[in-house]
């Protein structure tokens, strides 16, 4: 019997917030499971027969069946509830490749290396600084976004797509510790404050949860 979708995650991962953003972008109605790796919920038994990669977010679908990554995720979702015609993630192969390019480029550069790396030692307490060299991985990671967006209005085009929905968290937890300006990147600083400003955005970033998370790096980090 299928029923709405339901994600289990962590409300203050920039993965599980990416999907929360397409989930409230799409107009899907889901319920959301907390799951907290801090506390090792998700390396229970019950947990990696749905994620054996023991990783949030995980999605169940509405027939029962369970998907990881939140990439994987939120192109399934627009997939399956997206119209035909939707700019989130074309059907042109072309258009779909670009918007693939930039998820790829998301999980890899923004994500892995950029926030995970660098607040990962942080939230485990081995540090409270972040190294010079990572704010030089960050700075080149932003430099390279500018170069994505180039001429366009979007990271991979003229459209809003759900790299835009990926890239979005990423960025703005890259920020927090190293910010740049209109000078500096003029069309990152455009996109960003243009992201941020649409609703749905805004009520994930802006939750009760990011905000006690943003405190505690507040508190925590010995330049902030």
């Amino acid at each position: 019997m299928a029923s709405k979708p339901i994600l289990y995650g962590t409300l203050t991962s920039p993965t599980v917030m990416a999907v929360l953003i397409t989930l409230k972008a799409l107009n899907i109605e889901f319920e959301f499971r907390e799951i907290k790796p801090r506390q090792q919920e998700n390396l229970t038994a019950d947990y990696l027969s749905k994620n054996p990669a023991h990783t949030v977010p995980t999605l169940e679908t509405e027939d029962h069946k369970f998907i990881g990554d939140s990439h994987a995720i939120m192109t399934y979702l627009a997939d399956r509830y997206a119209n035909d015609s939707s700019h989130w993630y074309p059907r042109d192969l072309y258009r779909r490749a670009k918007v693939n390019e930039l998820l790829h480029f998301e999980n890899g550069v923004l994500f892995i290396m950029c926030v995970k790396q660098t607040y990962g030692p942080i939230f485990a307490g081995l540090r409270t600084h972040v190294p010079d060299e990572k704010f030089k991985e960050i700075d080149e990671a932003y430099n390279m976004m500018e170069r994505f967006i180039g001429d366009n209005k979007y990271v991979a085009g003229q459209h809003i797509t759900i790299a835009d929905l990926s890239c979005i968290t990423s960025i703005s937890s890259m920020y927090f510790l190293r910010p740049f300006t209109e000078e500096t990147h003029p069309k990152l600083y455009d996109w960003l404050n243009r992201m941020k400003s649409l609703p749905y955005v805004q009520e994930v970033l802006m939750s009760d949860a990011q905000g006690s998370s943003l405190k505690f790096l507040s508190k925590t980090m010995s330049h902030l």
